[in-house]
């Protein structure tokens, strides 16, 4: 009988629970998958997150739904056939995993889809990450695990300072702060290390010149025998790179070709909407009649297709303009298309009932001056990133920032003497309870100071830089957190700010009548406060990528939880003087209360959120931005207009920033009128400031900024520089002189202590104060320098021999064998890890070659050997010995511009050297001079000269 009673329940799969209804007489076995690998459970997580995130993105580009478009690629790795990848991202990401090194360079002109292609395999091998993890944890094999694709922007990289795994991991780190810890440490690092990641590398033709070929290079170097990568260019920008010899190894190259008239029209049918079809396909019988005009040649890129469809959605708007308008050539027809968008995106329709934020009513003409505002910032800072927390350093903003400020500090002088003499005169007119005001407000104001200089020193000076924060609630996890993110060298240093001044102070009341205010004040103001204000500075636990709207978020909620917390425990210091001294509960209010004020008033206003709302305020008065910036951001995401990438928005096209900043190259044809071999250098690719024919529309243009004077005079010849001595000829380079010390590192400290001076006197109402100690301040930073450029000069020598290279910096000398060195570049110099501001020769030697002391060293393997200047610049006679000596390790800077004559001409002297592979040598613009043209032997050649 009991046999037959008895049960046999299997279950196999995942579930989350798994019931036994009855009664169980005897054992239970559970037989459970083998716990995940933690590096492995990080890069699920991490996977998870970038699926997340990007199919966002591409619901905001309106790709997610909308008909497929059929873009013909042209590839050089074998079976991929003829057909587009376009809804065949399954394949394509078959044969990408197939390839024998998984490195894909995906090029094609400007709007050709190179980004939505990126992104489209993105999301497929993503997919791919979760597909495996399902299966493995079901008991199957999974089949071949890809690697984790993380779609990122070269613009935050100087591959001048940082390495390209180093800052990898740091924007892994930065944007998904969440994720699973591995041996108590973010796996960031791990995952790149076991190449488990896939950096999928959006828009190296975004990165200035001077930094394309160099990060190239630096990519290559760094790249592993297994690690993969997927990098996105502009064809005539990375084929320009490639003759300079900077291109990836064993990269299979996919091509956008022009899409079709044939499939433009069909996908424009297709996904016209009813009211407007019968139009489009008027328009469209048109256009098949002029296959070579305007119109038709336009419509063979992607972003013109995709443009044209969303800006003539809806009436009424009219795609039969498109043949009406007389157009010039193809370059108006895309100007007109990306005129088009604005207005097609800033529309009076009603929204989606699931729309969390509602999009407001934008005026379409102030959109597009907004927009524009926003593009030429974006180009004035030679960036295509838009930060909020460097809204701040737009040159409306500096200009305005110190009266703003002044303006802020007076209110806030102003509540406090109301409230100062409101209270003093009901104590009768008591001097000393006005007195004992004044000195709490100074407290309260010192002790914020103290507190959030401390904070900053705990997270390596990082409170400048916005991330999302974790749940101040969670004590636990927060303080986890924070002591994740220090060190025991920042932690003692950050402990020293505020631990000797308390020491200091307690020593000298030691023999006070009664010792309990003071005690009081130490916990509540040096302990207690810190600690809290470290706890609200964490960085947050989130797996999922930070938005700006959640950094803007986390900052405003810094901001006033610090208020109400470090504030208030700055004050109930203060006020226990009033309690314990005076024994008076009004006495304790009024100090507390002053104290907390001025403690409110520093915190606020040296945080990024008032920061924001300065500069956010000051646009808006001088109407470049609206008042609600960050909503008028978020509805042109969800338009399309932008996308959104680690906590910062940018143009969803570089051609539309260009478009809007009024940069666009003009009507240059869309493909190079050469082949291939005979590219320009890199430094050809965008137009020089510098040569500007003369009565042409961007003569009339402001001259060259600062900096690039600054460069140019930069790049004259060590020769020619007071002190030096150089000797050059076949047998060796050699460079010698004295230089002195130019310290600018110390700035950025000085200016943050000279503005929470001026705050901390502005506040008291003491403006003569507040001003001499912030002009004090500058001028001790001034002294600073001063004191170094005195301290006698530094012997600096430099030999270079078809052998060796020699150096010396003072007292510490070094030399390395050509044989052993790898590569010679200039980078930014990193001197006993501090950022020194300035630029040096730079050496890396071999892996396991002898390496130089210790004093050369300059990070990431590389040591430094000579100081040059503040800009990527090196004297023509010293790059001239690298080219002839150090050979192919030399890597030029790329944007070697045109010295400057007097008397504003341009001279320029080009030379060609060798044997040219092209048929003839042109040299374009107006020449003014002599030309001389000279070959060896048979003279075959010719001089083509054109305006």
């Amino acid at each position: 009988m009991a046999d037959e009673l008895r049960s046999h329940n299997v279950m196999r799969g995942t579930a989350e629970y798994v019931l036994q209804i009855g009664y169980v007489h005897g054992d239970v076995t559970v037989h459970l998958p083998p716990a995940a690998d933690p590096v492995e459970r990080a890069a699920w997580a991490l996977a998870r997150s970038i699926r997340t995130q990007w199919s966002a993105e591409l619901n905001a580009w309106d790709l997610a739904s909308a008909e497929p478009l059929a873009v013909r690629w042209r590839a050089d790795w074998p079976e991929l056939g003829g057909g587009g990848p376009g809804g065949q991202m399954a394949r394509m990401a078959d044969v990408f995993l197939g390839l024998g090194h998984r490195r894909l360079v995906v090029l094609g002109d400007p709007g050709a889809g190179k980004s939505t292609l990126a992104v489209l395999l993105a999301l497929e091998l993503a997919e791919r990450c979760l597909t495996a993890r399902h299966a493995s944890r079901d008991g199957g094999g999974g089949g071949v695990r890809p690697p984790v694709p993380v779609v990122l922007t070269l613009e935050s990289w100087d591959p001048s300072r940082e390495h390209f795994r180093g800052w990898l991991a740091r924007r892994i780190a930065e944007d998904h702060p969440g994720l699973p810890r591995v041996d108590g440490a973010h796996p960031a690092a791990r995952l790149v290390q076991d190449g488990l990641v896939l950096p999928v590398l959006d828009g190296l033709d975004e990165l200035p010149a001077h930094r394309r070929s160099l990060a190239v290079r630096e990519i290559d170097r760094a790249l592993g025998e297994k690690d993969a990568l997927v990098l996105t260019s502009r064809t005539r920008e990375y084929r320009a790179g490639e003759e300079a010899g900077a291109s990836v190894a064993r990269a299979a190259v996919i091509e956008a070709q022009p899409v079709g008239l044939q499939d433009a029209t069909a996908y424009l049918l297709r996904s016209a909407a009813p009211q407007v079809r019968r139009s489009w396909k008027l328009m469209l019988d048109a256009v098949d009649q002029e296959p070579e005009g305007p119109v038709a040649r336009a419509l063979t890129s992607p972003l013109m297709i995709w443009l044209a469809r969303r800006g003539f959605q809806a009436p009424p708007a009219d795609p039969l303009e498109l043949v009406r308008r007389p157009f010039p050539s193809r370059e108006a027809v895309e100007r007109y298309l990306l005129d088009l968008i604005i207005p097609a995106v800033f529309t009076q329709q009603p929204h989606s009932p699931d729309r969390l934020h509602a999009p407001s009513q934008w005026n379409p003409g102030r959109s597009r001056h907004w927009l524009a505002h926003l593009a030429r910032h974006l180009t004035g800072r030679r960036t295509t990133e838009f930060a909020w927390w460097d809204l701040h350093r737009t040159p409306v903003v500096r200009v305005m920032l110190l009266p703003a400020l002044a303006l802020v500090c007076l209110a806030l002088s102003q509540v406090a003497a109301v409230t100062r003499d409101w209270f003093v005169s009901s104590q009768t007119g008591d001097f000393m309870a006005g007195w004992g005001l004044e000195l709490a407000l100074t407290n309260g104001l010192v002790h914020a100071m103290a507190v959030w200089i401390a904070v900053d020193l705990w997270f390596g000076f990082r409170l400048g830089q916005p991330r999302r924060r974790a749940n101040p609630f969670r004590i636990g996890a927060a303080l986890r957190s924070a002591g994740r993110a220090a060190s025991l060298g920042r932690g003692l240093k950050a402990s020293a700010v505020v631990a000797l001044p308390a020491a200091l102070f307690s020593t000298m009341v030691m023999g006070a009548y009664d010792a309990r205010p003071y005690v009081v004040m130490v916990v509540c103001s040096v302990v207690l406060a810190p600690l809290v204000m470290v706890t609200i500075a964490a960085p947050s636990d989130t797996e999922d990528a930070s938005t700006p709207d959640e950094v803007l978020g986390s900052e405003r909620t810094a901001a006033w939880l610090s208020v109400g917390t470090v504030a208030v425990l700055i004050g109930v210091g203060q006020g226990a003087f009033g309690w314990y001294v005076y024994a008076s509960v009004g006495t304790t209010l009024a100090r507390g209360v002053t104290a907390w004020f001025g403690a409110a008033a520093m915190l606020l206003l040296m945080s990024l959120w008032s920061r924001w709302l300065l500069a956010k305020g000051c646009l808006a008065i001088a109407g470049r931005v609206p008042w609600s910036l960050m909503e008028f951001l978020r509805d042109a995401h969800h338009g399309g207009l932008l996308q959104r990438s680690g906590g910062v928005y940018r143009f969803r096209h570089l051609r539309l920033q260009e478009h809007l900043s009024g940069t666009e190259r003009g009507d240059a044809p869309a493909a190079p009128p050469y082949p291939h071999d005979a590219l320009p250098h890199p430094r050809d690719a965008r137009p020089s400031p510098y040569l500007r024919p003369p009565g042409s529309a961007a003569a009339s243009a402001p001259l060259p900024r600062f900096r690039d004077a600054l460069a140019e005079l930069e790049r004259s010849p060590l020769g020619s520089l007071k002190g030096w001595t150089v000797h050059a000829d076949a047998h060796g380079f050699s460079a010698e002189g004295r230089s002195r010390r130019l310290s600018l590192a110390h700035w950025p400290v000085m200016l943050f202590l000279a503005v929470m001076v001026f705050i901390r006197s502005g506040v008291q109402g003491n403006w003569l104060v507040a001003a001499g100690a912030s002009l004090a301040m500058c001028g001790f930073g001034v002294l600073i320098m001063l004191v170094h450029w005195l301290l006698p000069p530094q012997t600096q020598a430099l030999r270079l021999t078809p052998a060796h290279i020699e150096f010396r910096m003072g007292r510490h000398r070094g030399r390395l064998a050509w044989s052993d060195v790898q590569l010679v570049a200039v980078r930014k110099l990193i001197h006993r890890k501090r950022d020194t501001k300035v630029y040096a020769l730079h050496v890396l030697p071999r892996p396991g070659a002898p390496v130089p002391a210790r004093y050369f060293r300059g990070g990431d393997g590389w040591f430094f050997v000579l100081p040059l200047s503040t800009s990527a610049t090196v004297p023509v006679d010293l790059a001239a010995g690298l080219r002839d000596f150090a050979g192919t390790r030399w890597q030029e800077p790329p944007d070697f511009c045109v010295p400057q004559g007097g008397q504003g001409t341009v001279h320029i002297h080009n030379e060609v050297s060798g044997q040219a592979r092209t048929e003839g040598v042109i040299q374009a613009g107006q020449v003014h001079g002599d030309v001389t043209f000279g070959q060896e032997g048979d003279n075959r050649g010719h001089m083509t000269q054109g305006d």
